[in-house]
């Protein structure tokens, strides 16, 4: 039996969504003056853009799709992971994220390799080297995942080719950077953080109405004691 076809209305709220981040992008050319304003947007956005952006830059496919899958393949235990990136979160933010900001700005460091390299005197090109290294080696596989999400997210509701989508996604993340910088980032990832507290918000809903309520949920299998929370 051939799959049904793809309702207009996700045809038009993804297209809607790419005209979004178009216009972010588009958008946030005026604010850019100089290589701080790229790269920070010139240090003035508020602290609720900051933090949503964060988020939503750290959970993206993780959260929608990674997470989700684990925890549908190994169960209870997953909440592991959960608890273990809560406590990094919140340590993060509480004892490095406002020290970092002060420290930065004293030594008028613009990205981690400078500030690191502002740290160590007399070895600055040997520490900018390999934190360098370390960012590139470790965000182009982070980047990689979310580019991949994107083109398993496009394939599953529009059927499209998943390299078609994962070259769409690139062009767009490509095309609203190179235009506003991390400004544009901070905007799109709030309107993104925005749509996936919404998401996790109302899917839960929906998928209990679809299966007519809360006694149509399959009953988890009986797990003795605790063993189902150990590794």
């Amino acid at each position: 039996m051939p799959e049904a076809a793809p309702a207009p209305s996700l045809f038009l709220g993804f297209g809607l969504y790419l005209v979004l981040m178009l216009v972010i992008g588009i958008w946030t050319v005026r604010y850019m003056h100089d290589l701080g304003d790229f790269l920070l947007g010139g240090r003035r956005l508020g602290p609720w853009v900051t933090a949503i952006s964060e988020r939503a830059s750290g959970e993206s496919a993780w959260f929608l799709l990674g997470l989700p899958g684990a925890a549908y393949a190994a169960g209870f235990r997953e909440f592991w992971s959960v608890i273990g990136i809560g406590f990094g979160i919140f340590t993060s933010w509480t004892l490095i994220a406002r020290g970092l900001r002060r420290m930065s700005e004293e030594s008028d460091s613009l990205t981690i390799p400078d500030f690191l390299a502002s740290r160590f005197p007399g070895s600055e090109h040997w520490v900018r080297g390999i934190a360098t290294t370390i960012i590139l080696v470790f965000y182009t596989s982070y980047i990689g995942a979310q580019l991949v999400g994107a083109g398993k997210i496009l394939h599953a509701t529009f059927g499209m080719d998943p390299n078609l989508g994962i070259w769409i996604g690139a062009f767009v993340v490509l095309f609203y950077t190179m235009m506003g910088g991390f400004l544009a980032v901070a905007w799109t990832d709030l309107a993104q953080g925005l749509l996936m507290v919404g998401v996790a918000i109302a899917l839960p809903v929906l998928g209990v109405i679809h299966l007519g309520g809360i006694d149509g949920i399959p009953p988890v299998r009986a797990c003795p004691c605790w063993r189902c929370l150990t590794w």
